[in-house]
């Protein structure tokens, strides 16, 4: 009797046993297999760069495909009365192996080169420090400006100022066709902003320093009636004299002379 009750207790738990199996996940399932995911392969995108770039530390213009309209561009926006100014950008952590003064006017120069059926005499090459921050040491990158300057005997475009020249002893009411369509492209300009004029008068040292500074007042204040009398308001307009003090040439030639009279128009916003 013990026998058959130690069978049946058996049989019982192996039955449990297997109903166990049937029923959990713990037990009689197929080996779980190791998930692997699947790594992609990063895309790298080809990096597309302008039409004029540079190298760090080099003054070497790289052009591609696209340089040959940028150039027709640039060319076609030149006018007659205009030079193509050239700022090459250069940083101070830049090694400078060439001839020139700094990086930037290498790279000037270099893209002077790129326009030979301009003469010499259309270009204003200049450079500009730079954050280095601003440049790629690692990839090429764009390191210049293009500008048209206006440039004849009477009105010259240097850095943010215009000149305009005056004859000898003159402050008389503008009556020069050029001068005067100047002045007005500066009056619809200033329509678009907010922005202020100062005109300051230069003199030659030819006369007293008392009249000269008189004299250099004068030109300012013929620039800023012109300017008002076109609609800008006379509270936008700043007109001061230097008379002889900063003279940009030596007055012992006439030619420098010349120069140094003059008025200066500067938009300051």
């Amino acid at each position: 009797m013990r026998v058959s009750l130690a069978i049946i207790i058996l049989i019982l738990w192996i039955l449990l046993g297997f109903g166990y199996c049937f029923t959990s996940k713990n037990c009689c399932e197929k080996p779980v297999e190791a998930a692997v995911s699947k790594v992609e392969e990063p895309v790298v995108k080809a990096v597309e760069f302008g039409p004029l770039v540079f190298n760090w530390g080099d003054s070497m213009a790289i052009t591609n495909d696209k340089w040959p309209a940028f150039k027709a561009s640039v060319l076609a926006k030149l006018q007659d009365n205009q030079l193509l100014e050239i700022t090459g950008y250069y940083s101070s952590d830049e090694v400078n192996n060439t001839k020139y003064e700094n990086l930037g006017l290498a790279r000037a120069h270099a893209i002077r080169a790129l326009f030979p059926e301009l003469p010499d005499d259309r270009f204003r090459l200049s450079s500009k420090l730079v954050d280095s921050r601003t440049l790629d040491k690692s990839n090429p990158f764009e390191a210049a400006r293009f500008d048209y300057r206006v440039n004849t005997e009477k009105i010259k475009e240097i850095d943010q100022k215009t000149i305009i020249y005056f004859p000898f002893n003159s402050t008389n009411k503008l009556n020069d066709a050029e001068v005067e369509t100047y002045l007005n492209s500066v009056v619809e300009q200033l329509s678009k902003t907010n922005g202020k004029v100062r005109l300051t008068g230069h003199t030659d040292d030819v006369g007293s320093a008392e009249s000269n500074m008189a004299l250099g007042q004068k030109r300012a204040n013929v620039i800023k009636q012109y300017l008002v009398s076109k609609g800008l308001n006379a509270n936008r307009i700043i007109a001061v004299s230097k008379g002889e003090s900063d003279p940009i040439a030596s007055n012992d030639t006439e030619k420098g002379r010349a120069q140094n009279r003059r008025t200066e128009l500067e938009i300051i916003n």
